[in-house]
């Protein structure tokens, strides 16, 4: 972030990133449950679900993790609000100008390069 932000922008911002983080991390969760209850069902062997849970871990766990916790918090705002799991009206105004610039470039690559969002 180029601009200054006030020290109660910032701390709001780390706060809008632990809940894109935490609604992200549960929906990968109940995805992950849904894998307890093929094994629970006898679909799938102890093995198999260890395998999920080792992909779980070493996948959506570890990118979630570098995105909201390993990296700058405007950063994961921005991503959250560009992929939707924030509502630029959730954050509010001053959050969102905050943002504004790094929403705009993930925008700006996407179209340019397509492929994951970030």
């Amino acid at each position: 972030m180029s601009k200054k932000i006030s020290k109660n922008t910032q701390k709001a911002i780390r706060e809008f990133a632990g809940v894109a983080y935490e609604r992200e991390l549960s929906a990968a969760f109940r995805a992950l449950q849904g894998e307890f209850s093929r094994w629970a069902s006898g679909e799938i062997d102890a093995f198999q679900l260890n395998e999920k849970v080792h992909e779980f871990h070493q996948g959506i766990s570890r990118e979630l993790f570098g995105r909201y916790v390993g990296m700058d918090a405007a950063f994961g705002v921005a991503s959250a609000l560009h992929r939707g799991i924030l509502s630029r009206a959730e954050v509010g105004e001053p959050i969102y100008a905050s943002v504004e610039g790094i929403i705009l470039s993930l925008s700006s690559l996407k179209a340019k390069y397509g492929g994951p969002e970030a």
